[in-house]
């Protein structure tokens, strides 16, 4: 009879072992599963920011392609008064404000910016010089989201590119069928080099990693303007370097046009 309760001892021992090994099996799996549940609900989650921003950056390169050069150049809107202006040593930026802003693009909240300074030396720093504009010219990160839910905030700046002498062709910014010899009637800014580069730089600011009041003055304000474009300055950071040194995420798109006749949407620079 002893030998028998032993055996019967042993066996529910065994038992007990064998349950809390498939239970520690079975946590750990659950354990396994959760784990990569958050991993790949982070990767969706990352995606779709990124998709929501591509698309905020992409909003003002869509409005500006589907307007036509005779509304460009009117001179109540940014673009019109970079030709106007007709100086390629210079940003013009401005908050995209579909919530707030019937006018795209309205001159009376624009900001001029410029990577030389006041005697014509190149800025080494990665603040720009400001010529013109206000706090209020600047994205308000607490305030100017593209759409009814707070969310995304994209800033646009517009420059003019001019192209050296060597570099590009005779005519070749004429309108299709134009001959240059016949081409003085459309004036110099026309026949010349009506050449436009737009920047967008679309934010989420709620993801900041540091007070929204410190991004504000750091980034985008009139007290450190930071550049848009760094294209024709490699060396210098943008706004988008400066608003990833928050945490925050960001896309930046830059998209050249030239204004003729009709409207020519180029490939992006490299």
């Amino acid at each position: 009879m002893m030998k028998i309760t032993q055996s019967l001892a042993q066996q529910k021992g065994m038992t007990l072992i064998t349950i809390l090994i498939i239970l520690l099996l079975v946590t750990g799996i659950g354990a396994l599963a959760v784990k990569y549940s958050v991993m790949n609900l982070r990767i969706a989650s990352n995606s779709q920011v990124r998709q929501l921003m591509t698309q905020s950056a992409d909003l003002p390169l869509y409005i500006i392609r589907n307007k036509s050069p005779i509304e460009l150049r009117r001179l109540d809107n940014v673009v019109g008064l970079v030709i106007n202006n007709n100086l390629p040593d210079r940003e013009y930026v401005f908050c995209y404000r579909p919530q707030s802003q019937k006018n795209f693009a309205p001159i009376n909240n624009v900001a001029e910016i410029s990577p030389y300074s006041t005697t014509g030396t190149a800025i080494t720093s990665d603040v720009m010089r400001l010529i013109s504009g206000t706090n209020n010219t600047f994205c308000d990160l607490n305030a100017d989201f593209g759409s009814a839910r707070a969310g995304v905030v994209t800033q646009v700046a517009v420059s003019l590119i001019t192209d050296s002498a060597g570099d590009t062709e005779k005519g070749e910014y004429l309108p299709e069928g134009t001959d240059s010899s016949g081409a003085a009637h459309l004036g110099a800014k026309l026949t010349g080099s009506q050449r436009i580069r737009v920047t967008t730089t679309a934010m989420l600011p709620a993801y900041s990693t540091a007070s929204i009041s410190t991004v504000q003055s750091e980034c985008l304000s009139t007290s450190k303007p930071r550049l848009n474009d760094n294209t024709e300055h490699p060396t210098l950071r943008t706004l988008k370097d400066c608003i990833s040194d928050y945490g925050i995420p960001v896309v930046a798109q830059t998209q050249e046009f030239t204004l003729a006749n009709t409207l020519i949407e180029e490939a992006k620079p490299d």
